[in-house]
């Protein structure tokens, strides 16, 4: 799952000596986590990509009433649940991904990322034994001795019944 916040802003001056804010974004993708700094009007860009193909919540507007640290704030706010609105969907837009700067992110629904965050193991066994088959002696035994077997069952196992004197005095 990628999980996305947008906890400070801060103020830059253009080398025209004018001010702009940018935002910093932080996101947490299968357990590691990196910081993007947006402006407002990349935001404004990525918002007129998304809601082409996609049904998107409400974007802030650009107008804000006061352009001080209160009005930036709410601005920040309403950014963040914005961002965090869109990746509520099913599926998750590619300009949305390259946005945040994720990259090798090939699912499309939800079902797959919460896989991602689990800790726990996720494995299945492919195949099960009826018996452990380095225990028991294969029925297709020629008789011949299997030296692999062997030693497998006399490290793993320390398996009395194997004697390695036993199987070296046959072969000879």
């Amino acid at each position: 799952m990628i999980h996305v916040s947008i906890p400070t802003f801060r103020q830059i001056i253009s080398d025209d000596e004018r001010p702009y804010t940018v935002y910093q974004i932080n996101v947490k993708v299968a357990g590691r986590t990196h910081s993007v700094e947006k402006r407002y009007s990349e935001f404004h860009a990525l918002h007129k990509q998304v809601k082409k193909k996609f049904e998107t919540p409400d974007f802030p507007p650009k107008k804000v009433r006061q352009l001080n640290a209160r009005g930036i704030e709410q601005r920040r706010s309403a950014l963040e649940a914005y961002i965090q609105g869109v990746l509520e969907k099913e599926a998750i837009p590619k300009s949305l991904l390259t946005f945040l700067r994720v990259k090798n992110f090939k699912t499309v629904s939800y079902d797959s990322l919460d896989e991602l965050d689990n800790d726990t193991p996720t494995h299945q066994p492919v195949m099960v034994f009826e018996s452990d088959p380095f225990l028991l002696p294969s029925p297709t035994d020629a008789g011949l001795p299997d030296i692999l077997s062997d030693g497998v069952r006399q490290g793993l196992y320390d398996d009395p019944l194997t004697d390695p004197e036993s199987s070296t005095s046959s072969s000879s």
